[in-house]
């Protein structure tokens, strides 16, 4: 049967089923299935199991759609994995996370207060952009008018970028605002991934959308043996009935401090940044690395002001990143 991943921690998910759970095919347990003697002790709803991989895999994540093999009541086992539409994920040079799979944008969480880190939002825009994932700014926090002030000047310089945003106050806005303003405009019909360091707001958001959302990420942190960390899983919420259309759904992601991107190229990566786009192969050499080489077309577009100095550093903290590992 096929079935849609919920949560997720470790080789254990919640998933849901993509058809009536009538028409389940009801499995006989066995002993060599690569449960290892699962048994949930939350209560799940009549759709949602609790399921394992066989072996040792554990290259499924929030959003995958996978062929399941039900045993019992509320447990399965993942058979397979179906095509993907797209994969958002981070990587260092030992590990790679992955974040959500067949979404149809992202979010990412910044604020003033405390200070978002730009190094961190280019690389999430880097890898949305690798991945063709629209990618909007959700600039919370913005009723703290002086501290908005102080980010504006950079904000300014990602619109004229093509960087699309939206400012919102997570802890002040009305419920009604929320999800009928632009943020809610921004969430109708999609399922949207919500991302964000430490401190930006992005669980005050989710549970202003979504106000049973504490509650399913307790229950379904006990079932998936994560105990009291309920924030170390990326689990998918329904948006509200009635106030949301059907298939409305957001992701919710541990906040994070790094996001590396040694998975992608230097070449994908270098496309991701749009004031690049025309003035890659214009350089004088054709294997120019845009350092210090003779007639670069970037180093002349800094000189110019045409291309921002502290994203061109931004970028090379990247490429010199997948070089030490080279």
């Amino acid at each position: 049967m096929l079935a849609e991943i919920l949560a997720s921690h470790g080789r254990q998910y919640l998933v849901r089923a993509l058809q009536a759970p009538q028409d389940m095919h009801q499995a006989k347990p066995d002993a060599n299935n690569g449960t290892g003697g699962l048994a949930t002790k939350e209560k799940l709803a009549p759709s949602q199991r609790l399921a394992v991989t066989r072996g040792r895999r554990q290259d499924y994540c929030v959003g995958d759609h996978v062929e399941i093999e039900a045993i019992g009541e509320d447990q399965a086992v993942i058979n397979a994995l179906a095509p993907r539409r797209n994969l958002l994920r981070r990587s260092d040079h030992f590990r790679q996370k992955l974040l959500a799979a067949n979404i149809d944008q992202i979010g990412l969480v910044l604020a003033a207060e405390p200070p978002f880190s730009e190094p961190l939002a280019v690389r999430v825009s880097v890898a949305a952009s690798i991945s063709s994932i629209p990618l909007t700014w959700l600039i919370n926090k913005s009723d703290r008018v002086e501290a908005l002030a102080e980010i504006e000047p950079r904000l300014k310089l990602y619109r004229s970028l093509g960087f699309s945003m939206l400012y919102l106050s997570a802890r002040n806005d009305l419920q009604t605002v929320l999800h009928t303003g632009s943020l809610g405009q921004w969430l109708q019909g999609k399922t949207s991934l919500l991302l964000g360091q430490s401190g930006m707001g992005k669980s005050t958001l989710i549970n202003r959308l979504v106000p049973e959302a504490d509650l399913k990420t307790q229950h379904w942190s006990r079932a998936l043996n994560t105990g009291k960390h309920t924030t170390s899983f990326s689990k998918c919420f329904d948006l509200p009935v009635g106030e949301f259309k059907p298939g409305s759904r957001i992701i919710d992601s541990p906040g994070f401090q790094q996001f590396g991107l040694v998975h992608c190229s230097r070449s994908e990566i270098e496309h991701s940044f749009p004031e690049w786009a025309e003035r890659l192969g214009q350089c004088k050499y054709h294997n120019c690395k845009h350092l210090q080489e003779p007639g670069c077309a970037i180093q002349l577009a800094i000189k110019q002001d045409v291309i921002d100095p502290h994203r061109y550093a931004i970028w090379q903290d990247i490429v010199n990143e997948q070089a030490q590992g080279a």
